[in-house]
């Protein structure tokens, strides 16, 4: 019996064995679906000639925003390009600048040959909101016959301030009011005509001028591009001032060159005297300025001091009836 009972142990356990064999054999193996998808390239580039881009968000056309893709600590220079790898489809493009200005492409179809957006000043959003005025506005001031028309094309930037006045005089009063010239906006400044400089300022305090305009009966029309906009030197000489001191038929002629010190004393005494007193008195000489000291000719030593302290001095000048002229440098320094 027990031999018997043992040869049945035997056949159970090799039928259950060839069972799971013959269930191994007809259980296929999980088929892999998982299929590479096909991606394309999309490239940006900062065509913003004088802008910085901080974010860019590339998303599908019926998801929101996701993450910015540039991250926290990265930004697109000047001329430097971003590229990244996207599925076929309809996709919505946004980049944003250092100011916080942004530029937005909406529903674009990227194909197989990918897409390349060479963002520049012409993409920007207008920003405005249903309250702003959507259609270009003509405003009018002045009195005269003859129409200056200024017309703001500066791509997003507000036109806050306007000068307009007669080259022989300084700058006059500020036309724009209360009022703001939004993009595609013109104001007409009525005038007799005559030559002019004309000046305005946008919202983040840059300059455009324009001198010596010559305006005859037919008027003039300006149309303020970011072209136009005012040079560091050009700003300089916006600011430079020109002063006049002293008696006497021989000028001396003291010009601030120190690259960004202002001068805030000068002195100018005969060789054999003891330094007198400052020719500046509350003035204060800004890059490009200059003060003319008239004196007697003679010998004369001359001093400057800028904001720092630091003095320039000239020994023992021999000046005559033509004057002299000193455009004071960091090389004179004492």
């Amino acid at each position: 019996m027990k031999k018997l009972a043992l040869l049945l142990s035997v056949l159970t356990i090799a039928l259950f064995a060839a069972c799971g064999e013959q269930a191994d054999e007809a259980t296929p193996a999980p088929a892999d679906d998982t299929e590479e998808v096909a991606t394309v390239e999309v490239t940006i580039t900062n065509g913003l000639e004088a802008w910085e881009i901080y974010s860019i968000f590339i998303d599908p056309s019926e998801e929101p925003w996701s993450d910015d893709l540039l991250g926290e600590e990265e930004i697109l220079s000047i001329g430097e390009s971003f590229t990244v790898d996207v599925e076929e489809g309809t996709w919505d493009i946004m980049v944003t600048d250092e100011d916080g200005d942004t530029y937005t492409l909406w529903e674009i179809e990227i194909g197989p040959e990918g897409y390349q957006w060479n963002v520049t000043l012409d993409d920007l959003d207008s920003g405005w909101g249903e309250d702003e005025f959507t259609e270009p506005r003509i405003l009018e001031t002045g009195e005269g016959t003859t129409p200056i028309a200024i017309i703001n094309d500066l791509q997003g930037w507000d036109i806050f301030w306007l000068y307009v006045d007669p080259t022989d005089e300084p700058w006059g009063d500020d036309l724009m009011g209360m009022d703001v010239l939004y993009q595609d906006d013109q104001i007409i400044v009525w005038v007799d005509p005559g030559t002019y400089d004309i000046k305005v300022e946008d919202e983040d305090g840059d300059t455009y001028t324009l001198w010596e305009v010559e305006v005859d009966e037919a008027g003039y029309e300006w149309n303020v591009t970011l072209d136009d906009m005012d040079s560091p030197e050009d700003i300089e000489m916006l600011e430079a001032v020109s002063l006049e001191t002293g008696e006497g038929t021989a000028p001396i002629t003291i010009s601030n060159n120190l690259g960004g010190w202002d001068i805030l004393y000068v002195y100018v005494d005969p060789s054999d005297s003891p330094w007198g007193e400052d020719r500046l008195g509350a003035d204060i000489l800004e890059g490009s300025s200059e003060i003319t000291v008239w004196v007697d000719p003679g010998s004369y030593d001359i001093k400057v001091q800028d904001e720092d302290d630091d003095t320039y001095t000239l020994w023992g000048i021999d000046v005559d009836e033509n004057g002299y002229e000193w455009s004071v440098t960091l090389d004179d320094i004492d």
